[in-house]
């Protein structure tokens, strides 16, 4: 009875974070009038020094939307390049390119001086969208990743990231210990602390990352490097599902200590125990966090609010957690539950980082 009670909370938490996603999409600001879509290659040059004018025209003039493409590694950009060319046809193809309104700036043409005319007149005489101008030729709808959709990849790959044994069992090994000694109020104030400590941490370690994935650019063999860790993460998860074992887990030396802060059972402890068991526990699902924060370094503009919105939705399976626990659900039914599906987390995490890896092998993503 009590596992049909947790069953039905978890549903309902699921429902609060469907409504809350769809909130989200909602608040999005809309598409500006001018909408400047730019196609560049990662090892292109050229395309090196026009990048950051672009970023830079983007995050100064609030009135323009700029839509980024490589073409290089992905082939369904290449094919929607292609789409804008024979829309267009410009007296040579070349990148970098850009589109904005009825005008094509292709290689040596695209200049700073170039795009903030280009930019001035269509805030003038309200340019169509480019988009609009290719539909109108061939009827077809380009397949790249839209804003929203890229919102609810990352919302609910969070989701799934944020359900791993790794974090649950610190939690709940946080909460047993408070249970003991403190009153309801104090298990909430002190599971919140231990929540934000993950958030905070979860953020940082993200931030660093896509500082290195800026400074070092999102080359070919960056994103190589980022799909020859997925995979291998997500055939161990396999594995373990199958050998109902754990390889990718908190390193054992590092267990004891998180036992002892847990003991302590204060506000300082939940701090240090949601900062060591964050970094400890990367490697059970940190393969996906990877992968996203490549996606979110490719929109340089929206890259902190698209952090921050992931790192919100990886903490909530632990405030449902937290929830259940203050509603009187017991840490040890917790734990127990755990442990019962703890086979079942593996398998949905390997088989979200093959079809992360898979995608952004095929160019999807």
């Amino acid at each position: 009875m009590r596992g049909h009670k947790i069953a039905l909370r978890a549903l309902r938490a699921l429902s609060i974070a469907v409504l809350l996603l769809h909130l989200l999409i909602l608040v999005v600001p809309a598409q500006s009038a001018d909408t400047l879509y730019y196609f560049y290659s990662a090892d292109c040059p050229h395309c090196r020094e026009v990048t950051p004018i672009i970023e830079e025209l983007e995050t100064t003039q609030s009135d323009i939307t700029v839509k980024k493409f490589e073409i290089g590694y992905n082939e369904t950009n290449s094919e929607l390049f292609n789409t804008f060319i024979q829309a267009y046809n410009p007296p040579k193809v070349e990148i970098p390119a850009v589109f904005i309104g009825r005008t094509a700036l292709v290689g040596s043409e695209v200049t700073r001086a170039r795009l903030e005319d280009e930019l001035a007149f269509c805030s003038a005489h309200e340019c169509p969208d480019p988009l609009e101008l290719v539909q109108g030729q061939n009827g077809q709808e380009p397949e790249a990743m839209s804003h929203a959709s890229l919102l609810t990849m990352l919302i609910g790959t969070a989701v799934v990231e944020g359900i791993n044994p790794c974090g649950f069992a610190v939690l709940i090994l946080l909460l047993s210990a408070l249970l003991m000694v403190k009153s309801r109020r104090g298990v909430l104030v002190i599971g919140l602390t231990f929540i934000a400590s993950v958030f905070v941490t979860h953020v940082v370690v993200g931030m660093g990352i896509l500082k290195f994935y800026l400074i070092s650019g999102i080359t070919p063999v960056m994103r190589a490097l980022v799909i020859a860790i997925v995979i291998p993460a997500g055939i161990i998860n396999l594995l373990d599902f199958w050998r109902e074992k754990s390889t990718l887990a908190i390193p054992a030396f590092v267990k004891p200590t998180l036992g002892k802060l847990a003991r302590y059972a204060t506000l300082p402890a939940a701090v240090f125990l949601g900062i060591l068991s964050t970094i400890a526990g990367l490697p059970c699902t940190g393969p996906i966090y990877l992968a996203m924060l490549d996606l979110i370094a490719d929109v340089p503009s929206k890259m902190a609010l698209y952090l921050v919105i992931y790192n919100l939705f990886y903490t909530l399976p632990l405030v449902a957690l937290l929830t259940l626990v203050y509603k009187e659900t017991s840490a040890e039914e917790l734990d127990a539950w755990r442990k019962d599906r703890r086979r079942y987390m593996k398998l949905i995490g390997g088989l979200v980082m093959l079809a992360i890896a898979l995608a952004m092998l095929s160019g999807l993503i």
